[in-house]
């Protein structure tokens, strides 16, 4: 029984790396990896190098200094493969950690792990953000370690800890003061004079950082200013989203608690308090999953029901292996679906860097575009990192709850647009719009579209790029959303037709990673009957994006009008398979008319 344990195991540890296996790029790593490299370069940064909209005003950002430090080098010495190293370190740590607390038993709470993960996979970004996870779960499993050990390794924990909130407060700033919470718990708990000055001293550990008093002032501002409220991940997600990620882990950790009852005023003190935690903010939940998943590890351990059902299953020679295999085919389905649905939804799937600005960023380089630029708030990362000097970027303390309202507010109101335009001398914008496309109107590219003064010279599967001047352009007809929605317009003449194949042509030479002309030409060629040109732009597009189910629809339609209803009905599935579980709309009827007429082929 002892190999099909390990076997066990060692597929949870491939289902870990399918799920640690992603691309490279969230939006605000870019500014990380920049920041880290002027650290590197220039020392320690007091103006604000990015925003030309800051110049001369002091540069806030340095809680993370360190971090950034760390994840500049890995970048810098294997690009994305480096970071992807860095990442699954860190994962690992922060999840297999809590695993050391019994190890008799790591196999099956291997199995935990994958759920954990696969629960807070939307928060495994490559962001500083990975080192508070780590250290978070060290920090909590040392408290438990504590209450199970003996004096002198009591004294080594107490003497790690402030350690560990050292450290923690120059990766992540104030985040540490999570750690000193804890520890609070165990203080409550177990009050006693080491304790105490142990607490102290973890009191002081955040100060001991470059940015000193920065650190508590920063996450003060961050709480109390408004400009928090306007990211999305400091938000406490709608109820149904939020149990989604985290029910299973309150019930698990409730029956733990329940059935283990192992020093259970620190248990409940912290299962409730980073519980709570959790619900004030979506970037809080990982945390709690992360607690919950160590409480239960714990307190299975001294709980002998649970013991003894595993000795009683490991005993049953066929009944063993047959449950476990179960177990494995679940945990791998749900966490491919889980994973392939956040990857495929966020340009992440497979191994690689997400660049969604770089063809506009090249554009703007290759054409020496000059003067101050606009750029809206998830774009500016990226864009930075590229050496533009920005409206704009992902922080926000540093920038204020007003300037961000009306910058956002811009977006879709012509007068404070214009407002921005005449203070700041707009001579050029970069909207990353891709994430907006289900918004109507669609936030700034809607609005210059329309706009007299600005005309669209760049436009990718991502980007968009305007210029203020009055200059020629290729980009005339299609825009944005018309790219996004891809509808053929009612009436189209010959002249309609090449004007809109000239732009698209166009579109596809500026940025060849990109899809969406690709389909949008293939689509008006297949309402042509240009089946051929048709396709071979489909096969394209495929080469590019193998894993975009909208391909698939487009080669399903064009079987459609080519009357090869079995080909047309594999297609659909192949683009319900791409789609993943968040599935995609297809019109009944259709589906039922493809189904029927394939069957009669």
């Amino acid at each position: 029984m002892k190999a099909v344990r390990i076997s066990f195991a060692g597929l949870c540890s491939v289902i870990l790396f399918y799920l640690f296996a992603f691309k490279v790029g969230n939006s605000d790593f870019w500014w990380h990896i920049k920041a880290g490299q002027l650290l590197r370069e220039s020392g320690w940064i007091t103006a604000d190098p990015f925003a030309y909209t800051r110049v001369g005003e002091v540069y806030l950002a340095t809680h993370e200094w360190l971090a950034q430090v760390i994840m500049s080098i890995f970048y810098d010495s294997g690009g994305w493969v480096g970071i992807t190293i860095l990442r699954i370190a860190l994962v690992t740590l922060a999840f297999g950690v809590p695993l050391l607390l019994h190890k008799k038993n790591l196999w099956i709470n291997s199995g935990l792990v994958v759920i954990a993960v696969a629960n807070a996979r939307p928060a495994l970004t490559d962001r500083p953000q990975l080192f508070t996870f780590t250290l978070f779960a060290l920090v909590l499993c040392l408290c438990l370690t504590y209450l199970e050990s003996q004096n002198k390794k009591r004294r080594n924990i107490l003497l790690l800890l402030p350690i560990t909130i050292i450290l923690w407060s120059n990766l992540h700033g104030a985040a540490s003061l999570v750690g000193v919470v804890v520890f609070g718990a165990l203080v409550v708990s177990r009050q006693s004079k080491p304790l105490f000055l142990c607490l102290a001293a973890m009191l002081v550990a955040p100060l001991v950082a470059p940015g000193g008093l920065g650190n508590i002032t920063y996450v003060v501002d961050l709480f109390t200013e408004q400009s928090a409220t306007l990211i999305e991940e400091w938000k406490p997600g709608p109820l149904g989203w939020y149990l989604k990620h985290t029910g299973i882990f309150w019930l698990m950790g409730a029956a733990s608690l329940w059935y283990g009852r192992r020093n259970l005023l620190f248990s409940l003190l912290v299962f409730l308090g980073i519980g709570y935690l959790s619900r004030t903010a979506q970037r809080h939940e990982i945390l709690f999953i992360i607690t919950a998943l160590t409480l239960i590890i714990y307190q299975l351990k001294h709980c002998t029901q649970w013991n003894l059902l595993l000795e009683s299953l490991q005993s049953r020679r066929r009944l063993f292996p047959a449950v476990l295999l179960i177990l494995i085919v679940t945990l791998g389905y749900s966490s491919h679906v889980r994973g392939y649905d956040i990857n495929r939804n966020d340009n992440l799937y497979g191994f690689g860097v997400f660049e969604p600005l770089r063809g506009a960023s090249e554009y703007i380089h290759s054409e020496h575009l000059s003067g101050n630029m606009f750029n809206n708030y998830n774009g500016g990362g990226e864009l930075l990192f590229r050496d533009h000097p920005v409206f704009l970027d992902g922080r926000n303390i540093d920038y204020g709850y007003d300037y961000i309202v009306r910058a956002v507010n811009a977006g879709v109101d012509l007068p404070t647009w214009n407002a921005l335009d005449q203070e700041y001398e707009f001579t050029h914008a970069v909207i990353y719009y891709n994430p907006q496309t289900q918004m109507d109107p669609l936030p700034y590219t809607d609005l210059l579209d329309a706009h007299p003064e600005w005309h669209l010279v760049y436009l990718d599967d991502w980007a968009a790029v305007y210029r203020s001047a009055g200059i020629p352009t290729h980009i005339q007809t299609i825009t944005p959303k018309i790219l996004e929605n891809q509808i053929i317009p009612e009436e189209m003449g010959q002249q309609d037709f090449q004007i809109m194949q000239s732009e698209l042509n166009h579109i596809i030479r500026m940025q060849p990673k990109g899809v969406k002309a690709r389909l949008y030409l293939a689509k008006l060629y297949t309402a042509l009957q240009a089946y051929d040109e048709a396709e071979v732009l489909l096969r394209d597009a495929l080469a590019v994006q193998p894993q975009n189910f909208r391909i698939y629809l487009g080669l399903m339609k064009l079987r459609m009008e080519q009357e090869r209803w079995s080909d047309a009905w594999e297609y659909l599935q192949t683009a319900k398979s791409k789609a993943g579980y968040s599935g995609i709309s297809v019109n009944t009827d259709l589906v039922e008319q493809i189904r029927a007429k394939a069957k009669a082929q």
